[in-house]
């Protein structure tokens, strides 16, 4: 079995964040603000009817069923029923306050939607179980938040993001409304993810490797690894195989990072055009113990999916 597969049609326009909802692969196809889906192997489009949707970025399965994105250029939220015969005419679009820009989203185990507002300098969330989504909307703001980006909510309810203005990291307590901001870090950090052992990891630029850190304790925990074949680090997430894997957007790679293994040694890539081309997201497929990840080739016009665990060794 090959490592890599890939899935090509030519309805592929720069896609770009992936993720595994109600069964099948769920991406946004940011140039032709459409999403998609892949299901039983076939590459299916849908279009909002409305002409609405602008830029979707990012996707996300929200508690009511749905599935979310942001459409960053039209300042909306976005939500697809995945069980209706025909999802495109199920698009529904939330707007959101002018000029906010969102871009990344997640659901927290408050069942609540939460998302960063780039162009506001704030976190917002909404629950999308309600009559009216967004009569729901919380917005939170604070000096040290400053244009977020990748955004993650952990098991305890916090949310994290990216400071991409100041290269430093925010975290938000929703209960009290507390927002610390996080500096000092190894280099520009991108996107996150968790390890079962509650360690968050981070891609991070300038140096091109990886960090992390206990969210507990992030200061006195914080630790980071670099190898100079790296160039871009992007997406990130967690394999079955106790490794962190990340896409490499410039280099072309997806990357198996086995924590605990010091130097080049704990970097492995892995591929290369066709098959990976301009990486950007990565996940674990519908199930993710069967050892997939899956990764859209923003560059390349595909979606790909490697087989990590046993299949690599």
């Amino acid at each position: 079995m090959a490592a890599i597969a890939v899935y090509n049609d030519a309805g592929f326009n720069a896609p770009s964040g992936i993720i595994a909802a109600a069964g099948d692969i769920w991406f946004t196809n940011i140039a032709d603000h459409r999403v998609g889906r892949i299901r039983n192997g076939s590459v299916e489009f849908f279009a909002d009817p409305s002409g609405a949707v602008k830029l979707p970025a990012n996707i996300f399965p929200g508690s009511d069923g749905r599935v979310w994105f942001t459409s960053l250029g039209s300042d909306a939220l976005g939500a697809i029923d995945p069980a209706a015969a025909d999802p495109a005419s199920t698009i529904t679009t939330y707007p959101l306050p002018p000029g906010s820009r969102p871009v990344a989203l997640k659901s927290g185990p408050d069942h609540r939607l939460w998302f960063s507002l780039r162009g506001t300098d704030s976190i917002g969330s909404i629950d999308p179980r309600a009559p009216g989504p967004i009569d729901t909307l919380r917005v939170f703001q604070s000096p040290d938040i400053a244009g977020p980006a990748a955004l993650f909510v952990t098991t305890d309810g916090l949310v994290w993001w990216v400071n991409s203005t100041t290269d430093t990291v925010g975290s938000l307590n929703p209960t009290t409304s507390t927002v610390v901001a996080i500096g000092d870090l190894p280099g520009s950090p991108r996107a996150w993810t968790q390890t079962p052992d509650g360690m968050l990891w981070l891609t991070i630029r300038d140096p091109a490797g990886i960090m992390c850190f206990d969210p507990a304790d992030p200061a006195a925990s914080m630790r980071h690894a670099t190898d100079g074949r790296l160039r871009e680090p992007d997406g990130v997430w967690a394999g079955v195989d106790g490794a962190v894997w990340f896409a490499d957007t410039a280099a072309n790679v997806i990357v198996r990072y086995q924590p605990g293994v010091q130097g080049s040694a704990g970097f492995r890539l892995i591929g290369g055009p066709p098959e990976v081309d301009g990486p950007f997201d990565i996940k674990a497929g519908p199930d993710p113990a069967d050892g997939y990840l899956w990764f859209t080739n923003k560059g390349g016009n595909s979606i790909g999916r490697i087989a990590v665990a046993a299949r690599l060794n």
